[in-house]
C-alpha cells in the first residue's frame, strides 16, 4: 500500500462500513482511480483532511475533535509547524473547503522511523473547526478492542492513482480488506519491520488489490463507524504478496498517548466507540 520508499508519504481515506457496498458496486463498472478506487464525494467521508506544507499536499489525516486532527509521525517530522495547514471540506485537492492554520505539532514519543513502529501524530490547530455535512469528526476505536480478519475497511485520499503515476486532483476511495498478523508476516514484506502490537495489514497477500500510494500517508482506515487506523507504509501500490500496514489505533501505548493529548484541551469531545467524552 506504501512504497518502501520509506520517507514517501501516502494518504487515504476510509470509508464506514455502511459505504462499502456501495464503493463495490460502484467499483465494477467504472474508470479506477487511486491504485483500483474510484471517486468519492468528501460528503461520504467528512473526516478527510488534506495536510499541507504551505500550498503543497503532503498527507492526509482525520478529524478527531474541533480542534484535533490525527496523522502519521512520519508525515510530520520534517515540517515547519508554521508552514503547515489544513484544507477540509473539499473534494478536489487543490481548491474549495476551507483552510485551517496549524498551531502545534505532536508525534509520539515511541515513533521508530526505521521501522515505523508506533506511526502516529497529532495536529493541533488554532481555530476550532465548524462542523457541517462536508466536515464531521470520527470517532475513535475504544481502547484495546480486537480487530478481526477479513473485515472491509475503506480507504482513500488524494495520492497517486498507481504506482509511479500522476496523483489524484479528486477524492478517491477504495475498500481494503483486513488480513491476519500471521499471513502478513509470510508476505513479501519485510517481517522484521512489523510491529504486531503498533501496526496491522489490509490489502492482499495473493494478487493485486485496492491500495494507497504516495501521497495517501496518514489518511484514515475507518470500518463500523470507527477510526481504526492511520495509513502507514508497506511496499510499492497495490502488488500482489505486498499487504499494506496501517498504525494500529487500538494499541494501549497509542492509545493513552493521543487520548491524554486531547484531554488536555479545554472545551473538547472526542468520540470513542460508542461514547462520547467531554475532555
Amino acid at each position: 500500500m506504501s512504497l518502501i520508499f520509506l520517507n514517501q508519504n501516502f494518504c487515504l481515506i476510509v470509508v464506514i462500513s455502511h459505504l462499502t457496498a456501495v464503493i463495490l458496486k460502484r467499483n465494477t463498472g467504472s474508470t479506477r482511480r487511486i491504485v483500483y478506487g474510484q471517486n468519492t464525494s468528501i460528503s461520504s467521508v467528512p473526516w478527510q483532511v488534506s495536510i499541507r506544507d504551505r500550498v503543497y499536499p503532503i498527507c492526509g489525516g482525520t478529524i478527531l475533535t474541533e480542534i484535533w486532527i490525527i496523522s502519521a509521525a512520519h508525515c510530520l517530522l520534517r515540517h515547519l509547524v508554521a508552514n503547515l495547514s489544513i484544507r477540509l471540506g473539499s473534494s478536489w485537492k487543490s481548491h474549495g473547503g476551507e483552510m485551517y492554520d496549524v498551531k502545534e505539532r505532536l508525534v509520539h514519543p515511541s515513533y521508530l522511523s526505521s521501522s515505523k513502529a508506533n506511526d502516529v501524530g497529532l495536529l493541533r490547530l488554532y481555530s476550532p473547526l465548524r462542523f457541517t455535512n462536508k466536515i464531521l469528526p470520527l470517532k475513535l476505536i475504544d481502547r484495546e478492542k480486537r480487530l478481526l480478519a477479513n473485515k472491509l475497511a475503506v480507504v482513500s485520499g488524494w495520492g497517486k492513482i498507481k504506482e509511479g503515476g500522476p496523483s489524484a486532483t479528486y477524492l478517491q476511495s477504495s475498500p481494503i480488506r483486513t488480513i491476519p498478523m500471521k499471513l502478513c508476516k509470510r508476505s513479501a514484506l519485510n517481517r522484521k519491520a512489523i510491529d504486531p502490537a503498533s501496526m496491522f495489514c489490509a490489502g492482499s497477500f495473493i494478487q493485486s488489490s485496492p491500495d494507497a500510494c504516495q501521497g495517501d500517508s496518514g489518511g484514515p482506515v475507518a470500518l463500523e463507524g470507527e477510526l481504526i487506523g492511520v495509513v502507514s507504509w508497506g511496499l510499492g501500490c497495490a502488488r500482489g504478496n505486498f499487504p499494506g500496514v496501517y498504525t494500529r489505533l487500538s494499541h494501549p501505548a497509542i492509545w493513552d498517548w493521543v487520548y491524554n493529548h486531547i484531554s488536555s484541551s479545554n472545551n473538547t469531545r472526542l468520540r470513542i466507540g460508542d461514547s462520547e467524552l467531554d475532555v
